[in-house]
């Protein structure tokens, strides 16, 4: 099952990651002083930010998982209340999931090898999908499991349960999403913000560069230019800071 709050990086991941680190620190090096051997200031920054990039990409699987999840749900109450079991459901959601999000649906593989373990393992379907709720770590994940594990040791019924269940856990998602679209829409105005004293430093050096040529000539000048640097990155984590909700 998927570690979602784990993410390694592939060969290929790293090399772009790598080529687009040293590009980006030549940019920023000759926008601020004109001269590209202060990139290596990057190197000793190269881990933080790979962990600021694989956060940001734990965090889009897992808004990914979640949306994938939120139809795994739908289909799963209606094949339940058509009479289905569990791991049929879980067989019928998996080419539904693949056809709407691709071959790289996260959810869909998870499920594949759940199916997999019931079919062939011959493995209880509530110790497996127990499995894909611990391994995802999302609240939603966890609940839904919980809800179905008490239906099928008690006795109740698990069609009224699982879509009440369904019922509260999709509204829930519906509500998370338009907080996260709200945080979002915050978030690029911020970066907006961020990205603005680069625009202008890079639309004096097009327009007017004899104008700004004492900010890369002159000591005074280049304390300028590592100021507005060092305070544009001070303005980027506030910006993390007053947007990152916890859900």
């Amino acid at each position: 099952m998927t570690e979602l709050s784990k993410y390694e990086f592939s060969k290929r991941e790293n090399a772009v990651f790598y080529i687009v680190l040293t590009a980006a620190g030549i940019i920023v090096s000759y926008l601020i002083y004109r001269n590209i051997m202060f990139a290596v200031v990057m190197i000793p920054f190269a881990k933080k930010i790979k962990g600021f990039v694989t956060d940001y990409i734990i965090k889009s699987r897992k808004r990914r998982y979640m949306a994938e999840f939120k139809d795994f749900l739908f289909m799963t109450s209606t094949a339940i209340g058509a009479g289905r079991s569990m791991k049929d459901a879980i067989s019928e959601s998996i080419p539904s999931l693949r056809n709407i999000y691709g071959k790289r649906s996260i959810l869909a593989g998870d499920l594949s090898k759940a199916y997999e373990r019931m079919e062939t393992g011959g493995e209880n379907d509530i110790s497996v999908l127990r499995d894909l709720a611990e391994a995802s770590e999302l609240e939603d994940v966890i609940d839904f499991v919980t809800v179905y594990s008490i239906c099928k040791t008690t006795g109740a019924s698990l069609i009224t349960a699982l879509g009440k269940a369904a019922g509260v856990i999709i509204e829930k998602m519906s509500i998370d999403r338009e907080i996260e679209e709200l945080v979002r829409r915050k978030e690029s105005e911020g970066l907006i913000i961020f990205a603005m004293p680069a625009v202008i430093i890079l639309f004096l050096n097009l327009t007017a560069p004899d104008y700004i040529a004492p900010l890369y000539e002159t000591a005074a000048g280049r304390i300028i230019m590592t100021s507005v640097l060092a305070a544009n990155i001070g303005i980027y984590a506030m910006i993390q800071r007053i947007t990152n909700v916890e859900i």
